[in-house]
């Protein structure tokens, strides 16, 4: 294992519930695991243009569940959200690296193992068909006690990565544009977030890039998400 990871291990409610970690563990294939804990990206796997991460990366695992792939929201309050999620797996393996600073980005590799090759090309394929619907905008707004309106908008899309393909399999991706606008005062936030999925085996690879900044995400900086992306692929397959 790498001397740069930092192992924790969770159920997919540690955030609330911490003492469940140690007998979730206890549930997972230990080979599956150590393979997993082996084969993450390192930061030295991470373009420098994408900013300057910690060189710990925090490896967890979960159950496997159904992950969200995208949410876009309502143009108005009273109709749902679009909510689009990646079929259920048998087991997740993720790891994140943050950035030095609080403000700076994070990224985020998940891997979504299913119980064989068929089931996750079936699930890719879903995932082909459902995340045409990562498409459009909404944006609702929030008055402080002060005064001050804050105005949130989300932008989404989705495209074909062909630049990450794996046996002529292209990667797809879903990027959110969010926006902050406040009145009077005029002030605005920015925060892109952009995903690659990617068919490798039995596994549906996902990397994020979360860019936690004040601008919007570039082209430069999205071709080295890709580039994250290729990474993740062969260092699990490696």
């Amino acid at each position: 294992m790498r001397p740069n990871r930092v192992l924790v291990l969770t159920s997919a409610v540690a955030v609330a519930i911490v003492t469940t970690a140690a007998p979730a563990a206890m549930a997972y294939d230990r080979d599956s695991y150590s393979y997993a804990a082996g084969h993450m990206i390192d930061a030295s796997d991470i373009p420098a243009n994408l900013g300057t991460f910690k060189p710990n990366g925090q490896f967890s695992v979960f159950p496997g569940d159904k992950s969200m792939v995208c949410d876009v929201p309502a143009a108005v309050d009273s109709q749902p959200d679009v909510t689009v999620n990646l079929a259920k797996s048998k087991f997740q393996y993720w790891i994140n690296y943050n950035g030095k600073k609080f403000s700076d980005p994070t990224i985020n590799v998940t891997v979504q193992q299913y119980a064989g090759a068929a089931a996750a090309i079936k699930a890719f394929a879903g995932l082909k068909k459902s995340i045409r619907k990562c498409s459009g905008s909404g944006s609702s707004s929030y008055t402080g006690d002060d005064g001050t309106t804050t105005t949130y908008s989300t932008q989404v899309s989705n495209a074909v990565v062909p630049g990450v393909s794996v046996v002529g399999v292209p990667s797809l991706s879903v990027t959110l544009d969010n926006r902050s606008e406040s009145a009077p005062s005029g002030s605005t936030g920015i925060n892109d977030t952009y995903a690659v999925f990617s068919l490798v085996g039995d596994t549906i690879i996902q990397t994020s890039f979360y860019a936690n900044g004040s601008k919007n995400l570039t082209t430069a900086q999205r071709a080295s998400v890709n580039q994250v992306a290729f990474n993740a692929i062969t260092e699990w397959t490696d």
